[in-house]
């Protein structure tokens, strides 16, 4: 199976946590689920169709800010609305590896290159700048690297200390509800040295990551 590498840019993200209402707070990066929505976004899935892949989120960020912006909520033919807190990245920098049958990277890259439209990661009006894209021509791993970035590592991957996060990855439709799977990884921050860890042949390192839905 192909590798391929996107490195994207966004001047404002909110990547919202499940159940924050009151204040809408972010994951520090774009979860699994986000990511993968993304590319079938980009591979032009119809509904209820799924590519099976392997995604390795990685970025930063240069800090952090709060929004207020008005939440409309609609219960028994009756709209209200109050302020939410919305909690924002700024100057989000990220590294994606995408991991999947050779045809569905072929089209990811071609789409990519070669399509019209701007596309988003998160939030509708958080636009992606797309900087580079490539196929990756080599995969090695390496017995110990140090993080250049902050990473998503599967915890079956991670002997480093970080913070826990249960992240959503695929879903299935059940009595017309979406019941989400979820991956334990770890938030690790740049810095931290890891071990037996994959690296691309420009340096940058890989945690896969969805394998039991490919």
């Amino acid at each position: 199976m192909k590798v391929l590498k996107m490195k994207l840019f966004q001047e404002t993200a909110c990547y919202k946590k499940p159940f924050a209402y009151k204040v809408a707070e972010t994951y520090p990066l774009p979860p699994y689920s986000t990511v993968i929505g993304m590319f079938h976004k980009i591979l032009q899935a119809k509904n209820g169709e799924y590519f099976p892949m392997e995604v390795s989120v990685q970025g930063k960020y240069e800090s952090i800010f709060s929004n207020y912006q008005t939440l409309r909520m609609y219960k028994k033919n009756k709209v209200t609305s109050m302020p939410r807190n919305v909690h924002q990245l700024l100057n989000v920098e990220l590294i994606i590896h995408v991991q999947a049958e050779d045809e569905i990277i072929d089209k990811i890259y071609y789409n990519v290159t070669n399509g019209v439209e701007t596309f988003t990661l998160g939030r509708n009006e958080d636009i992606v700048r797309l900087d580079d894209i490539k196929i990756c021509q080599q995969i090695q791993e390496q017995d110990e690297e140090i993080l250049q970035y902050n990473a998503y590592i599967p915890n079956e991957n991670a002997e480093v200390n970080g913070i826990k996060y249960r992240i959503p990855t695929t879903y299935t439709v059940q009595n017309e509800l979406r019941i989400w799977n979820k991956e334990d990884v770890k938030y690790v921050e740049k810095g931290k040295t890891v071990e037996e860890v994959l690296q691309d042949e420009d340096g940058d390192l890989l945690f896969l990551a969805n394998k039991e839905n490919c």
